[in-house]
């Protein structure tokens, strides 16, 4: 169990964004900096959404989709879907803002839990980053991938970089 607190392996220097930032600057700064999901605050720093690849990827293959609201079968209609998440697809795959395609329920982490807690949040919540607030504010991100390095380096003596 990692009980090194999660301000030890965040990353600080990953950029955000506001919230009506367009898809295409967002998907510029992806490619730009190689990055795969970015925090969404407003004009004082505080979390408000989170946006991934993942989201941007949706514009690309939601044409390809074959996730439809209902379904007829014989006299019946089967929903495939709730009203709500059909909607929430529509709106991602024609977003043009942030705003638009960020899911605004964030999981976060504090920058002063143990490591062993911010990857139970992660496994829990299926998610593969958390950004660090304190009181709201935006500090930085772990992601699964921090969590590793911080087993190799804590749990099994890895060399440290």
């Amino acid at each position: 169990m990692i009980d090194r607190p999660v301000r030890e392996m965040m990353d600080s220097s990953v950029p955000t964004e506001m919230p009506d930032t367009t898809i295409k600057d967002v998907v510029h700064l992806f490619a730009k900096d190689g990055l795969d999901g970015i925090a969404v605050v407003d004009a004082q720093n505080i979390v408000v959404g989170i946006v991934t690849a993942g989201d941007l990827l949706y514009q690309e293959v939601e044409a390809e989709q074959e996730g439809s609201y209902a379904i007829p079968f014989l006299d019946w209609i089967i929903h495939t879907l709730s009203l709500e998440q059909w909607e929430r697809q529509v709106e991602k795959a024609f977003a043009v803002t942030v705003s638009d395609t960020m899911t605004k329920t964030v999981h976060t982490a504090s920058p002063d839990e143990t490591l062993h807690v911010a990857a139970m949040r992660m496994a829990k919540e299926s998610v593969s980053r958390l950004p660090v607030v304190e009181e709201g504010v935006y500090l930085g991100m772990i992601t699964r991938g921090h969590v590793v390095s911080a087993l190799d380096r804590f749990e099994f003596g890895g060399e440290v970089e």
